[in-house]
């Protein structure tokens, strides 16, 4: 009996032990959660011994520690571009004007001196590849401010491989039946491709956008795929594995023998796709798999033909051109159908000796399904391409003229057919283009029929709106005698401001044949002539101040007189300081002249219309460059409004200019020729003995990389 009582009290004060955990935490789980333990903590005073020291919300982490004295701190890699770039920070600022690539070894070597840059206190050494390579910094490196690197430091780096990419070369759909070796796909870091081909049938193609969608990464989703699938449209027609031979990390283009796989040439557009069977065969992900599991894959729709087509859009018709691919010759005897959006054929016709087939106006006024969508051509041996007649055309017109049939309009087709004024067109224009409230607008249409003959029987209106859109005037006519309509009149004082509208409106048409538009502003016409007197054949000297006299007068005959008059000078580096020595450079071009601007104090006309001010340039100093200076001169009129006038003065601060001109050999001559010279402030071919000159060796990296679908560069440089 007092064994048990025994157990029993173990089990008592193990009962009793879970009960108070279960306890602690379920409190633990209730407990507020608006205040953080650190807080709770500091309310009761009481010091958080059982993880140490709570450091406070917000408090930044501890970093890398920054070692004593100049030494290597930290390094990163930098991979987006098309090559890493090694980059390694320092202790201590960088001079970037020194040459850093004599203290830096690579392991594996470059085969190549490395490129560094430098910026602040960080050192990159670019194309390092994607291999495993170390940097070393030698004992010497120098810091901004004359420390050295004590001993040789090493930096390993490695980048991985590059992401797996497919896709296809180029952007087009259209691939050359006669010509084209096949059908270039790109990939990198793959070694097999699996290709499917499917083809859908010409009339499925008209509910088809035939485009280039971009490719899809490994692991992600495609959000086109659905809009480009063919599943239910097309039929698979070719699949099979094809083998890619490629160094890591480069891209490499791999032609598909396209027209191989294809057993006969049918009517239809093809569909393929490319994806990566490295490691995964080309197969789908299956149910349960995980997007990481999908591979890197393109999709591209394919015209396979030797047929072009081109289509012009008339008042009357529609007309389309068949041409070889090859050749760009016509082609005869090609059957050219008119498709609906539903894909009934609306109309068909074989092109004749110039290629040329000829769908009436009315053949284009179907809606809804009955709309007009394509347009597909059948050569012979099934050969076959298609035009979309819903894409927005291309604009052969060198510049607007006005008229009814503006630039950029699609071909009429639907509802739109009906409602084209067909045999009439309107050119209108005003004497001007911008008038005062009052004054007189005359306004003139010229009309003109498809073949741009004068129309002379047709009854019709000009209507001139406000600018709110609201009919101002209607001015009608009966018939057009000399194939022109005309309208005078006279803008009421009170006239809205903004622009102006008139339109040309003929008898049993629909829309406006014709419209122009003006401007309706209280402006006023400049009075004023204003000239300036700068001798600005003589350059500006060191410690000269110009004179520029300013000439003020009416335009009816009056002196200027009591007039404001502002000035204003901006100097800059004159890009052709001395014509008769072309092809020298002067000054420093490692540190240009910056543009300044110089005011001068306002003033006014005297009572003879004169006024002066002056250009003095001493706080320039002396800079090493010729510079220009195009002064700026504004007489206000009574009104408030400025007339001015500008002049250009050759500036000259020092006595001596050093040119440089630099001539490369010619053909397999490596010899570089330096022709120097030194001219005084005015030109003049002077002496210089005491000129000394250094030659610094530039080098130059170019690095392409593409970004968003498109190919850019950078360059770095090493002195």
């Amino acid at each position: 009996m007092a064994e048990f009582s025994t157990r029993q009290k173990a089990y008592a004060l193990c009962g009793l032990l879970v009960a108070f955990a279960a306890g602690f935490g379920v409190a633990r789980l209730t407990a507020p959660v608006s205040a953080p333990p650190s807080a709770i903590a500091e309310a009761k005073g009481v010091a958080w011994d059982l993880f140490g020291k709570l450091r406070p919300m917000g408090a930044p982490r501890p970093g890398l520690r920054k070692p004593d004295g100049f030494a290597v701190w930290d390094s990163r890699l930098d991979v987006h571009g098309t090559e890493p770039l090694a980059c390694i920070r320092m202790t201590m600022p960088l001079d970037p004007r020194r040459s850093y690539g004599d203290f830096v070894s690579v392991n594996p070597v470059l085969g190549h001196p490395p490129a560094v840059t430098v910026s602040g206190d960080e050192l990159c050494i670019s194309d390092v590849g994607y291999a495993g390579r170390t940097i070393t910094l030698l004992h010497g490196l120098p810091a901004a401010n004359g420390q050295v690197l004590a001993e040789n430091a090493d930096v390993a780096f490695i980048a991985g491989a590059k992401p797996v990419y497919v896709g296809f070369a180029g952007e087009g759909v259209i691939l050359p039946r006669e010509d084209a070796d096949g059908l270039g796909l790109e990939t990198v870091n793959v070694s097999r491709l699996h290709v499917t081909v499917w083809r859908v049938l010409d009339r499925n193609l008209t509910k088809k956008r035939l485009s280039a969608p971009t490719p899809v990464a490994e692991g992600e989703d495609s959000y086109d795929e659905a809009d480009q699938s063919v599943d239910d449209d097309g039929r698979k027609i070719w699949e099979g594995d094809l083998p890619v031979t490629a160094s890591p990390d480069q891209r490499t283009t791999t032609v598909f023998p396209f027209g191989s796989v294809l057993k006969t040439l049918q009517s239809g557009a093809y569909v393929v796709e490319a994806s990566d069977a490295s490691g995964l065969k080309g197969a789908k992900p299956k149910e349960g798999e995980t997007e990481s599991q999908r591979p890197a894959r393109a999709r591209r729709w394919i015209v396979f033909t030797d047929m072009a087509l081109q289509a012009y859009d008339g008042s009357d018709a529609l007309d389309v051109v068949a041409r070889s691919l090859k050749s760009a010759k016509p082609l005869t005897g090609v059957r050219l159908s008119l498709v609906a959006k539903d894909g009934e054929e609306l109309a068909a016709a074989s092109s004749d000796n110039s290629g040329r087939v000829h769908f009436a106006r009315a053949l284009l006024g179907g809606e809804n399904g009955a709309k007009p969508a394509r347009v597909m051509a059948y050569g012979p041996r099934g050969d076959f391409t298609l035009l979309d007649l819903e894409r927005a055309p291309v604009d052969l017109s060198k510049q607007d003229t006005g008229g009814r049939t503006m630039p950029g309009a699609k071909p009429a087709t639907g509802s739109d057919v009906g409602k084209t004024s067909g045999a009439l067109d309107g050119y209108l224009y005003a004497d001007r283009g911008i008038y005062r409230p009052g004054e007189k607008v005359h306004l003139v249409a010229l009309v003109r029929d498809r073949l741009a003959h004068a129309v002379t029987q047709r009854s019709g209106a000009l209507v001139i709106r406000r600018p709110s859109g609201l009919e101002f005037a209607r001015y009608a006519f009966k018939a057009t005698p000399s194939g022109a309509a005309t309208a005078d009149f006279t803008l009421p004082s009170a006239a809205p401001r903004g622009l102006w509208h008139a339109d040309l409106q003929m008898d049993a048409t629909e829309v406006t044949s014709g419209a122009v538009s003006f401007q309706v502003e209280d402006f006023a016409p400049q009075r004023l002539a204003v000239t300036l007197k700068a001798a600005a054949e003589r350059p500006i000297v060191g410690g000269e101040t110009r004179k520029i006299d300013i000439s003020a007068r009416f335009l009816y005959g009056a002196i200027a007189a009591s007039l404001p008059v502002t000035a204003e000078t901006r100097i800059a580096a004159d890009p052709n300081p001395f014509p008769n020595y072309k092809g020298f450079v002067w000054g420093d071009q490692q540190k240009p002249f910056d543009e300044k601007l110089v005011e001068a104090p306002k003033g006014q006309t005297d009572a003879a219309g004169q006024a002066q001010t002056t250009l003095e340039l001493s706080a320039l100093g002396a800079p090493t460059s010729p510079l220009k200076a195009r002064l700026t001169a504004s007489v206000f009129e009574p009104g408030g409004r400025p007339v001015s006038e500008e002049v250009i003065l050759p500036v000259r601060l020092r006595a001596l200019y050093l040119g440089v001109k630099s001539t490369p050999g010619a053909g397999a001559d490596p010899l570089q020729t330096f022709d120097v010279i030194a001219v005084d402030a005015l030109g003049r071919r002077v002496a210089a003995p005491k000129v000394h000159y250094i030659l610094v060796s530039e080098r130059w990296n170019y690095d392409w990389f593409e970004q968003g679908g498109r190919w850019s560069w950078r360059r770095t440089s090493r002195d």
